[in-house]
């Protein structure tokens, strides 16, 4: 039986980075000291040795990331290999929130190069080289001096983190993890984002990382590309067929008409009915769920889909989103109410 090849000139980033994720990888993170002595850090897995003699090692960072200058011009950059109980630690230094990732950096030490305390092991690297790479920077170092501690070490296998030690029940039991997504909508418009130079339009989305709940999930991701949102709705849960992570995407509300363009590695943009958006994204079910959105709000009647074995339900939305105070005071004041007999 052929294999199911995939042509990368006729899948998206996306689909190809889900992919290179299967491949199983330790956690660093990267740091080094800017012109005026400020820590700069980011999280990394593209890591790699090059060379016993001399001693170089890479790493690799896309030309997006916005401080991708300090470590072109750096003199010296640390490589700290994070260990199984800084999980938080690793996901503080990868997160674009300045009040998350603010005091990550501000607990980094070290005197003439910055480097996370307490990892697993270190490596003071002086900049050896850069090679330019299609979207990436390779980023060569030659160690100058090293220091190993005892502790379990961090992975990363496809888009979660797990534990590796003598016990591997955690990577055997690893499932797909959830992905959450926002519908939002404004003006009668949806708004979609895409990789620059892709063709393929999406609904914003990420990856749901372990422990973290969906709403700081959905605002993370609607903060990438500048925008703000406020309550989230449960709209669609579904399994693309051929897929293996489940999907569930939520109808999120903002107060202001958001900004569109290029923000980072992401370009936004609203879509009316008549841009007939659902042909611009990939997957049936999304499709669907994005036509059934615009037919719903046309007529202002929205419920919530279900995937099911053989076919899909929609179970209705009521008027509003009420608070859980709210809610649940109504509710007990109903039950206090003397039923009629009868």
């Amino acid at each position: 039986m052929a294999e199911p090849w995939i042509r990368t000139d006729e899948c998206d980033a996306r689909e190809f980075r889900n992919t290179l994720g299967s491949f199983l990888t330790g956690v660093t993170v990267v740091a080094t000291y800017d012109a005026n002595g400020a820590g700069s850090a980011f999280t990394a897995n593209s890591f790699t040795s090059v060379s016993l003699d001399p001693p170089l090692i890479l790493v690799c960072l896309g030309k997006s990331y916005t401080s991708i200058d300090n470590f072109l011009n750096c003199e010296k950059f640390s490589v700290s290999f994070l260990g199984e109980p800084q999980r938080d630690l690793s996901s503080a230094f990868a997160s674009r929130d300045p009040e998350v990732k603010g005091p990550a950096i501000a607990s980094l030490v070290g005197d003439d190069c910055p480097y996370v305390e307490g990892s697993l092991t270190v490596l003071i690297c002086e900049r050896h080289n850069v090679v330019d790479a299609g979207d990436h920077i390779i980023l060569i170092g030659r160690v100058e001096r090293f220091t190993a501690g005892e502790s379990q070490p961090l992975g990363f296998y496809r888009g979660a983190y797990v534990g590796i030690g003598p016990d591997v029940r955690e990577i055997e039991q690893l499932r797909d993890p959830l992905i959450v997504g926002g519908i939002l909508s404004h003006g009668g418009k949806v708004l979609l984002c895409r990789q620059p130079g892709s063709e393929t339009w999406d609904v914003p989305s990420t990856k749901l990382a372990s422990g973290e709940r969906h709403g700081a999930a959905l605002h993370r991701r609607f903060r990438e590309l500048d925008v703000e949102i406020g309550a989230s709705v449960p709209y669609s849960l579904f399994q693309e067929p051929g897929e293996k992570s489940t999907t569930f995407y939520f109808w999120v509300q903002t107060e202001e008409e958001p900004e569109t363009g290029t923000v980072g590695e992401a370009e936004s943009a609203l879509f009316d009915a008549e841009d007939e958006p659902w042909t611009l994204v990939h997957g049936e079910l999304k499709q669907a769920m994005i036509k059934r959105f615009f037919d719903e709000m046309a007529i202002g009647r929205f419920g919530v889909y279900f995937d099911m074995m053989e076919d899909g339900g929609v179970v209705a939305l009521g008027d509003k989103l009420h608070s859980w105070q709210d809610w649940n005071a109504s509710t007990l004041s109903a039950q206090k109410k003397p039923r009629s007999g009868g």
